[in-house]
């Protein structure tokens, strides 16, 4: 009797117990879906803040960068051999063109010289006793014309030996600087040696590089601004001397600026430079960067319409820091959204907050 007395009180504890578990469960579950909804609930109208498609210029002018370089610059290089008697230029010095630079040994090239002239001169009277005879009918005909091809012979000769004497003496093909010299006194100097290095500054070149739809707005001759980085309080003027024909492989074309060097300020080739080109571009719908939403090269932005968030994809064209060009993608009046476009979504509502 006692030991039933105890099994049915075990199994009125054991049902107990258990209904208190699946009471306690499904309170549980109850309040899990509570957090569930509560966290997952949806703001009905999501903030933002817009502006107004508008029309605009990023730029009144075309600017682009490039690298001054010298007009003229010249490898001089040997054109006889022999041994160096004197230097006239060396590195820094300002040479004129025509300027004897070096100097080379001509002794024996000399020499050869007055044997080619008293050869030329020798066939030259030849050819006035023969003429004398031939006339009289006192030589053949052949010897005439011998001496007459011995006279051009000796021409020649006389050519080559009077131009191996003038190329004894380097000389400045153009006028410049001695930007780098390679030659002393007594060096054996070879055919085809580099004898210097020669920098004409006086006029300098720029060259830029611009796109298809700014190559059609300049032409040659134009006037050019041009402002270099080491002196940023001046500037100075180019003027555009040729427009490439043909793109590069960026689908952008090669245009050259020259300046005149005559200012106080003398340039230098290598210098960073920047040209701005006077051209006046067409308006265009101008929108902030920070409605951009994702990258530059693939730009979209969301558009306010009837209360809803729009996604929009976008092509663009020049930019600045603050503001980009809008080709295709949007109309004149358009709200997009300047923030709060991060949290949103094609379609989600929107509230314009003024």
């Amino acid at each position: 009797m006692k030991i039933k007395k105890i099994h049915i009180i075990g199994g009125i504890l054991l049902i107990a117990g258990a209904t208190f578990i699946v009471t306690k469960l499904s309170s549980n579950k109850e309040k899990f879906k509570e957090d569930v909804a509560f966290s997952q609930r949806k703001i009905e109208k999501v903030p933002v803040t817009v502006e107004n498609v508008s029309k605009g210029t990023i730029s009144e002018n075309v600017v682009a960068t490039g690298t001054l370089e010298a007009s003229e610059v010249l490898n001089v290089v040997s054109e006889t051999q022999g041994k160096i008697t004197a230097v006239y230029k060396e590195k820094g010095d300002v040479a004129q063109a025509g300027d004897v630079l070096v100097k080379v040994d001509d002794e024996v090239i000399s020499a050869n010289v007055l044997t080619a002239e008293a050869n030329y001169e020798q066939f030259q009277k030849d050819i006035e006793r023969f003429t004398r005879l031939a006339n009289e009918n006192a030589i053949a005909k052949r010897d005439l014309e011998q001496a007459t091809i011995g006279l051009k012979k000796a021409k020649a000769d006389l050519t080559t030996a009077r131009k191996a004497l003038s190329n004894t003496s380097v000389k400045a093909p153009i006028s410049g600087y001695i930007n780098s010299d390679n030659v002393t006194v007594g060096q054996i100097l070879n055919i085809g040696a580099n004898v210097c290095e020669i920098v004409n500054n006086n006029t300098l070149k720029l060259n830029i590089r611009i796109t298809e739809r700014e190559v059609y707005k300049v032409r040659v001759g134009q006037n050019v601004t041009v402002r270099i980085a080491v002196f940023p309080d001046k500037t100075f003027t180019g003027r555009i001397t040729s427009i490439a024909q043909k793109a590069d492989a960026a689908m952008k074309f090669n245009v050259e600026i020259t300046l005149n060097n005559n200012s106080q300020v003398q340039l230098k080739s290598g210098l960073y430079a920047e040209a701005e080109l006077p051209v006046k571009n067409e308006e265009k719908f101008i929108i902030s960067k920070k409605c951009i939403v994702g990258s530059m090269e693939k730009p979209v932005v969301y558009v306010v319409e009837n209360g809803k968030a729009m996604r929009r994809e976008l092509i663009i064209g020049q930019s600045n820091d603050k503001q980009v060009e809008v080709l295709k993608g949007l109309s004149a009046g358009e709200q997009v959204i300047l923030s709060g476009q991060l949290n949103i979504k094609d379609g989600d509502d929107v509230n314009v907050i003024k």
